[in-house]
């Protein structure tokens, strides 16, 4: 039980580490969302304040001086002049605003042909537009009926003629980050004429928008050093206490192995006593003296085996049990076991199988031990079977290993139970009703580990129980094992 319990402290402090990794994670998340929420907001305004701008700037226009312009030979003409002077007067309007232009469109609708724009007044001159010093492709002005292929605009396609609208997506330009907001020219019928374009510089804009991801960033990394030091703190606080728990047990599995070494002797005694009065050393006793003495006789017997056990036990949890082995005739170890276990079951009129080979090896291994292990199973075995039900012993012999098996028909172990049915002191919750210390099971696993085994079992609540248990065979007698 002790060490269920340190090894729950360790999965305590994992188990926090991990809920320490998870809560990280889902504030990264949450805090990620609420970032990307924000800045999706942040872009539709920015998105709905382009659109009021464009479709306000329509109304300023003239369609029948949009109607007088269509080539080259227009440039110069009232009409063009008063166009393009609206137009560099959208575009002075707001600094950021660095292209207002016209479009017609054509029968092909991915292509479009310029009507004007705010840098083609004089549409010959060669200017600067993008102040890099350097006059090239980037710095040509558009002439009226120049062709624009908008195929990779779905949004000056499908949209810009019916509605005024924005494109989704920012485009890298000579000017920055570049977002174009388009608006339909209504003739006096409320057909399009032509289409206004302006081309916004939102780079600082969308700086701002990133910008906010910086009060994020440091919430998230406030509330991780929060949980992280609350973890820290939990973690050690548990580990404080499993140390102060460890010591505790050590202490009482002390105590309870001094108090049991102690009771030992004067109980052999008393049994030991008790055997010379009924033996007639100190004078021949009346019937009825002899049978009160048997009786004292019995529950002292059980009580030095308790004590042997609770000795046992304390060694287990202490990891001092000494394994003292020694050749052991493993076909007289069982018939000795057997010898005491039958009759148990023959009381209670169980059918009792044994699956035992005729010839076994001698080996080396601790008696004690292993009767510690099948006396333990087997007494369990007839304990926890009703009057009239089954319990088998098969035994085989292996690969320099011995391994056996206890099977019974009995009340079986509650899958609720069934990991922790090896704990020291721990009983099933359906056998409460039956004697027992809940000692056996801790021990006879305990000392099977003791000489290198392994004890493990299937059940099913009701349906009985099968313990299996297998012990390396170390010293094999050559002969015997030829024999068998």
């Amino acid at each position: 039980m002790g060490k269920e319990k340190f090894d729950t402290g360790r999965t305590g402090a994992m188990t926090s580490y991990a809920l320490l990794l998870l809560c990280a994670v889902l504030t990264s998340v949450s805090a990620f969302f609420v970032y990307k929420n924000t800045e999706t907001l942040l872009e539709e305004r920015l998105k709905q304040r382009l659109i009021s701008i464009v479709a306000t700037a329509t109304l300023q226009f003239d369609t029948s001086d949009i109607q007088d312009i269509w080539d080259e030979s227009d440039v110069d003409t009232i009409p063009f002049i008063r166009v393009t002077n609206q137009l560099i007067d959208i575009r002075n309007a707001n600094e950021d605003i660095k292209y207002a232009y016209i479009l017609r469109a054509t029968e092909n609708k991915n292509i479009f042909k310029f009507v004007a724009d705010a840098d083609s007044m004089d549409p010959y001159a060669e200017i600067d537009l993008n102040g890099d010093g350097v006059l090239n492709d980037d710095d040509a002005l558009v002439i009226p009926g120049d062709e624009y292929d908008a195929a990779d605009y779905p949004i000056l396609v499908e949209q810009a003629g019916k509605h005024p609208s924005v494109d989704d997506e920012l485009i890298p330009d000579q000017w920055g980050l570049i977002l174009a907001a388009y608006a339909p020219i209504k003739d006096k019928k409320g057909e399009t004429a032509a289409i206004l374009g302006i081309d916004v510089d939102v780079t600082e804009y969308i700086q701002r928008i990133r910008a906010t991801a910086i009060p994020f960033l440091l919430l998230i990394a406030f509330l991780l050093l929060i949980l992280t030091v609350l973890t820290v703190s939990l973690v050690k606080m548990w580990g404080s206490r499993v140390d102060l728990l460890k010591e505790l047990d050590r202490q009482k599995d002390e105590l309870i192995s001094i108090v049991s070494h102690q009771l030992a002797t004067p109980a052999t005694s008393v049994k030991w006593y008790i055997e010379m009065l009924l033996d007639g050393d100190a004078g021949e006793l009346t019937e009825n003296q002899k049978k009160e003495l048997k009786t004292v006789q019995g529950v002292t017997a059980d009580l030095v085996d308790l004590i042997g056990m609770i000795l046992d036990v304390s060694r287990i949890q202490l990891g001092r049990m000494k394994v003292d082995r020694g050749e052991l005739d493993l076909g007289e170890f069982f018939t000795d076991v057997l010898a005491v276990i039958e009759p148990k079951a023959k009381l209670k009129k169980q059918q009792f199988i044994k699956a035992i080979p005729k010839s076994l090896p001698v080996a080396s291994l601790d008696k004690r031990l292993m009767r510690m292990t099948l006396e333990n199973l087997l007494s369990n075995a007839v304990k926890y079977t009703p009057d009239g039900g089954k319990v088998e012993l098969n035994v085989t012999v292996k690969d320099h290993t011995l391994r056996y098996e206890v099977k019974d028909t009995g009340c079986g172990i509650p899958k609720e139970d069934q990991e922790k049915i090896f704990g020291k002191l721990f009983r099933a919750t359906n056998v409460r009703n039956t004697e027992g210390n809940g000692l056996g099971l801790f021990a006879a696993k305990g000392a099977a580990e003791a000489q290198g085994g392994k004890v493990w079992f299937t059940s099913a609540a009701g349906k009985g129980t099968t313990f299996f248990v297998e012990v390396p065979i170390a010293g094999w007698n050559e002969k015997t094992e030829k024999q068998s």
